[in-house]
Parts: C-alpha cells; sequence; structure tokens
C-alpha cells in the first residue's frame, strides 16, 4: 500500500469480508465445532495477506469503485493500485492524502510498539524466574505424555497470577511461583502450545496494527483470539467426565474479575472477565460433536473461502447516464486484464465511440482528458458517453472490428492494425453520391502494453483511411499492408503477402422484441478480460515480371508452388505441382499453389493464388521463418528459391 487510497480499497474488501464471516458464525455458531469457529478467520487473515485486486478479481464486490468515486470528487485521477498488503512510504507527502497516509502509517507504528514493548517488559518479567525442580518437572512430563501432548521449558516466576505460554521459537511455559495450578489449566496451555496459538496470536496482533482505524477488523481480532480460547475449552472438555467439567467452569469463574494479562508473543487462560462469562455458557452448551462433523466443516470453510479468496472479475457495467462520476469511477475500476482485452476495449470505444470504455483501457495520463470531456455533457438533454475518437464519420457498427497482422513487440507489448469499418465514405457529402458501391476503411496502428498490473492501448497515428472491395474483413484485406515473404529468380520477384486477422467473438443473436425472430447484433460492450479465440491466417502470391520484353513475350503461363518452414523444422522435399489454367489451391498447412494463364502485353504483375485457414488463437503465435518456392513457366519447373522476410516485418 503506497497511499491512503490503496489502503481503503484493502480495509474496505476485508471489511466486507468480515461481515460475512460474522453472519455465517452467527448463523452455525451451535452447529459447528469450536475449531470451526476459530479456524474460519483464516479466510480474513489470507484475503489481508494478498493484496486486493490482485488480477483483476475483487472479493464479494468491486470495492475499487468506491475509492476511484471519492478519488474523483477531490480531483485525483491517478489508478488506484495495492501492490502490498503492508503500507510503504517512497516519497514526501504533497497533498493532503499523502499526510493522511503518513498519519496511517504513524498509527500502524504506534500500534506495533506498544506491542513489542509490552512483549519486552515480559520477557524481562521471566528473567527473574527459575527451572522447576526435577520431580515436578518429570510429573508434568507424565502428564503430557497422558494426552498426547508435548511439553516445552517450565519455568516459575514470582508476582505472576496464570500460567500461560510465551514464544515462537522457544516457547515456554510460564507458572506463578509457590503455586500449584489446576492439572486442567496446564493442559489447557499445553494445548495452546500443540497447536502453535502463540504464533497465530502474533498474526493477530499484526493484522490488528495494519487496520488499527477500522473498528470492524479490531473487534474480528479480539473475537478471534476468544475463538481460540474456546477451542482449547473444546479440547480440554473432551478429555474430562461430568464433575471435572464443571470444576473447570469453576475455575474460570473464579478469573472472571483478572486482570487480562495477554501480550503479543503469549497465550493466557484468563481472556476478561467478560469473555470468561460467555466461555462459561458454552461450557454449560458442551457437547461432544460426531466425527462426520469435521467433514462438514471442511466443506463449510471450502464453500465460504471460495468466493471471498478467488474473487470475481468485475462486469462492466452500464453507464449511469445521470452521473459522469459514477460512470467514470465504474469503468476505472474495470481494468484490462489481457492484452486482448485492451485492444477490444479499445475498438468498442471506438464502435461505440464511448468516453467509458476507453477509459478502461486509457493510460494514467489520459484519465483527467477523458473525465473532462463525458462533463462537458453533463446534464444537457441529449447526453451520452460520446467520445471523439477521432474518425471523421461514424463506424459501422454491424461489421465489428479486426486486428491486422499481430505481433508480440518485448515482454509485455502487442502491435497490430485496428480496422472499422465505416458508414459511409469520408469526405465532404457533396462528393459521396450515395454510392453504395464504395466501401472505406478506417485503419490505425495500435499498441498495447502491461501498465503494472493492467493493459492499456496506445494509438501510434491518426486513422488512415483506405477503400476496400470486401465486406467484412473477416478474411483479410487486399488493401492493407501485411508481412510480406519475398525472393527473386528467373527474372521474377515473388511476393507472398501474409495477413493474419485476430477475432475476439462473432456477432451476438438476439431476440426481437416485437416479434419471435432473431436478429444479428454486434455486441459492443467490451471484455477486459477477453482472450482473442480465432486468428484467420491469410495469404496470396503475386509474380512481378523483371526480365526484359522479349524473354516476356515466350511465357504463356506462369506457377508458383510453396510451402512455410517453421523454426526447427526441416523444408519439404516434394512441393505440390501447379496445375492447369487459371487454377489455385491451398492447404490448412499453409501450402499454396496456383497457375495463370497469361495473353501478350500482361503484367508485369500477376496473381496467381490465394487462400487461408481459421487457426486457434493459442496456435497462432509463430511465423514461417521462410517458405520454399518452386517457379514454373509455360508447365515447366525451372527454379527454386526461399522467400525471406522483408526487412523490419519481422524482429
Amino acid at each position: 500500500m503506497f497511499d491512503i487510497w490503496s489502503f481503503m480499497i484493502q480495509t474496505l474488501t476485508v471489511s466486507g469480508a468480515a461481515v460475512l464471516i460474522l453472519g455465517v458464525k452467527a448463523l452455525f455458531k451451535d452447529k459447528l465445532p469450536p475449531k470451526w469457529q476459530f479456524g474460519v478467520w483464516s479466510v480474513l487473515g489470507i484475503l489481508m495477506l494478498f493484496p486486493t485486486g490482485l488480477g483483476g478479481r475483487y472479493s464479494l464486490f468491486r470495492w475499487q469503485f468506491l475509492v476511484e468515486l471519492l478519488k474523483l470528487w477531490v480531483g485525483e485521477y491517478s489508478v488506484t493500485r495495492v501492490w502490498f498488503p503492508v503500507p510503504v512510504i517512497y516519497k514526501l507527502p504533497e497533498t493532503v492524502a499523502d499526510w493522511m497516509f503518513v498519519g496511517y502509517v504513524c498509527g500502524v507504528l504506534v500500534s506495533g510498539l506498544r506491542y513489542v514493548v509490552s512483549y519486552v517488559k515480559l520477557r524481562i518479567v521471566l528473567h527473574m524466574g527459575r527451572e522447576i525442580s526435577a520431580e515436578r518437572r518429570e510429573r508434568f512430563r507424565e502428564f503430557a505424555g497422558k494426552y498426547e501432548v508435548e511439553l516445552c521449558r517450565v519455568i516459575e516466576v514470582p508476582g505472576l497470577s496464570g500460567a500461560f505460554v510465551c514464544g515462537v521459537l522457544r516457547p515456554v511455559l510460564v507458572l506463578p511461583e509457590g503455586e500449584d495450578p489446576d492439572d486442567k489449566i496446564i493442559l489447557h496451555e499445553l494445548f495452546h502450545l500443540k497447536h502453535k496459538d502463540v504464533l497465530w496470536n502474533v498474526i493477530i496482533c499484526i493484522f490488528r496494527c495494519l487496520h488499527w482505524c477500522n473498528p470492524l477488523i479490531v473487534y474480528c481480532a479480539n473475537r478471534a483470539i476468544n475463538d481460540m480460547e474456546s477451542r482449547c475449552d473444546q479440547y480440554v472438555l473432551e478429555q474430562l467426565e461430568g464433575e471435572e467439567r464443571r470444576e473447570y467452569g469453576r475455575i474460570l469463574l473464579s478469573m472472571a474479575n483478572d486482570r487480562f494479562a495477554r501480550t503479543s508473543g503469549s497465550t493466557c487462560i484468563n481472556n476478561g472477565g467478560k469473555n470468561i462469562g460467555k466461555r462459561i455458557e458454552a461450557i454449560a452448551r458442551f457437547k461432544k460433536y460426531p466425527k462426520g462433523m469435521g467433514l462438514v466443516s471442511v466443506c463449510v470453510l471450502i464453500l465460504l473461502a471460495f468466493p471471498l479468496v478467488m474473487g470475481v472479475r468485475p462486469v462492466v457495467a452500464s453507464d449511469f447516464r445521470d452521473s459522469v462520476r459514477l460512470s467514470f469511477a465504474s469503468a476505472r475500476s474495470t481494468p484490462c486484464t489481457t492484452y486482448g482485452g485492451a485492444f477490444d476495449a479499445y475498438a468498442k470505444s471506438i464502435l461505440a465511440q464511448n468516453g467509458y470504455y476507453r477509459a478502461m483501457c486509457a493510460s494514467e495520463q489520459l484519465q483527467k482528458e477523458l473525465f473532462q470531456e463525458m462533463q462537458k455533457k453533463e446534464g444537457a438533454a441529449w447526453y451520452l458517453p460520446f467520445w471523439k475518437c477521432g474518425l471523421i464519420v461514424p463506424p459501422d457498427v454491424q461489421k465489428g472490428y479486426a486486428v491486422f497482422n499481430l505481433t508480440q513487440e518485448g515482454e509485455n507489448a502487442y502491435e497490430g492494425m485496428l480496422a472499422v469499418m465505416l458508414a459511409y465514405p469520408p469526405g465532404p457529402p457533396e462528393e459521396q453520391n450515395g454510392d453504395e458501391e464504395k466501401l472505406w476503411l478506417a485503419v490505425q496502428n495500435v499498441r498495447v502494453e502491461k501498465d503494472y498490473d493492467r493493459w492499456v492501448a496506445l494509438p501510434l497515428e491518426e486513422f488512415r483511411y483506405v477503400e476496400t472491395k470486401n465486406y467484412s474483413f473477416a478474411w483479410g484485406c487486399k488493401e492493407l499492408p501485411g508481412i510480406v515473404y519475398t525472393g527473386e529468380v528467373g527474372g521474377f520477384r515473388i511476393e507472398n503477402v501474409f495477413q493474419r486477422v485476430h477475432v475476439m467473438e462473432h456477432p451476438a443473436t438476439i431476440q426481437g422484441k416485437a416479434a419471435l425472430t432473431f436478429d444479428s447484433c454486434y455486441e459492443t460492450t467490451p471484455k477486459p478480460s477477453g482472450e482473442f479465440t480465432e486468428v484467420t491466417e491469410m495469404q496470396y502470391v503475386n509474380c512481378t515480371y523483371l526480365g526484359d520484353e522479349e524473354q516476356k513475350e515466350t511465357i504463356t503461363r506462369i506457377g508458383v508452388s510453396l510451402a512455410p518452414v517453421y523454426e526447427g523444422e526441416a523444408p519439404p522435399e516434394v512441393l505440390r505441382m501447379p496445375y492447369g489454367a487459371d487454377m489455385a489451391g491451398s492447404s490448412n498447412s499453409g501450402e499454396q499453389w496456383g497457375s495463370r494463364d497469361v495473353k501478350p502485353g500482361w503484367g508485369p504483375t500477376v496473381e496467381l493464388s490465394g487462400g487461408g485457414t481459421v487457426v486457434p488463437a493459442d496456435m497462432a503465435e509463430e511465423l514461417p521463418m521462410y517458405y520454399v518456392t518452386e517457379l514454373y513457366l509455360n508447365g515447366e519447373k525451372v527454379a527454386e528459391v526461399d522467400l525471406t522476410l522483408q526487412k523490419g516485418d519481422r524482429e
């Protein structure tokens, strides 16, 4: 935790879990054994150990939403993150929020110092103690063996009012000098020793220090200590019979008015008069739970722990039409946790021209600008989350988007060309003339990179507009650049243009409201944790003649055959020979072949083949190293060449 905002998210998260745990404990108060009542606090402890929002998941509720809303009210636009469950001051305070965080850290230090001083004082007192006699220690050893518990070092110290265990690494059982505590008290402390309760006490004290200003967490810490004592009471009572159990209750009752002597790093049977009263009531209701309740307890604990610890990913909420702050806080607290999710959020923000979607994948530098742009429209009768994304004309939402030639740039960055279809041609209206044959794409090179724990989208250029003949770019687009493999042989330059089109989802089918019909509607809600599901690999081959005109006139048919070679693979021994006139084909493995008759005056460039295949996205990470290619002229093989990537197409 680096600031007061990250502490607020952390403490709100554990508070929500604490309320749920308290409710479940009340529901199973007399139905599950005390060991479960204490063990269930481990779920809250796990939440305190892990930063809130880790992996884009939240426990029960998107707590960051409340914090982001408050930050917008005070004019803070940085994204709140929880890196560590403990506070760290890394800069000098500048704002009121910074000074509040300094005050919180001081409170943590003061609370911790108080426990340390208390423990040091206790250790000083223990130095005045001495080892018990050999006879007495032997009696304690036999007593511990009877109940199958281990015995640690035992000392007696003057001036103490009760027995307790102290120390984590080298525990010691401390007895009042000149007194012989009841065996049941010793047994209680030995059960503390067996279950490492001194360590649990230290951990609980640390959590209490970290959340010293949260009364709910302080209350839960005290409840956990009490449940730990009740658990040991249960262990002791299970070893006793009728009258002995009543005697154990009378011993606790005699301590009801004693001062609570426990400090961090120790255990004590006396945890205060009020708490002892509750423990005596539990003793009166004592019962031995059947063995099957252990399995039931574990199942209940797992069912409670799973949603709390694993958390849930935030769902993209609908816009709060009446409040820019609510909408913006909702968007900022729904980060993109995958690079595909960042591409999707950015593309959807363009399709819907929605500023809140853009905020989900925007860098911190852009957050303030986006918020101010949205605020200017608040209160208007026509208010919409309209965002000036840079397009001259609106996009055709139903055509969706595609990402061309996506490549990884380093460990945490990807670049690709985003393409969206326009609703009508760009330019002045008088030049459009309602020409339905003109189709235009808006394209933009975009980089997404990991910004600590979230992915952000960074456009690398302004939109460019490209005329196309394709009504859909699902199978590539020849008007857009591709990854080019090229080579020269036999007076020809052969180019294999390779395109990859990444797609996240298909249009959603929804039922019409007016009739029982189904219409296709593209879903414009972002998927911040989405992954690209399919990749269309499209390629086409061009041959450009480089020789003299006299030789050109002797060529009546041109053919090629090529196959990809990946890193670590051997090139194929035989390629498929192109056959027939104006014939082309391809295979799912990337092989291509094609042949075309040419007439006098042809060229100089001839398109020979084209094709594509759809592969799962996780199988489309590697590009071919090169293509083995054969050139055919007039039906005869004349040369072989390897087509390699043009410089700059691949690192």
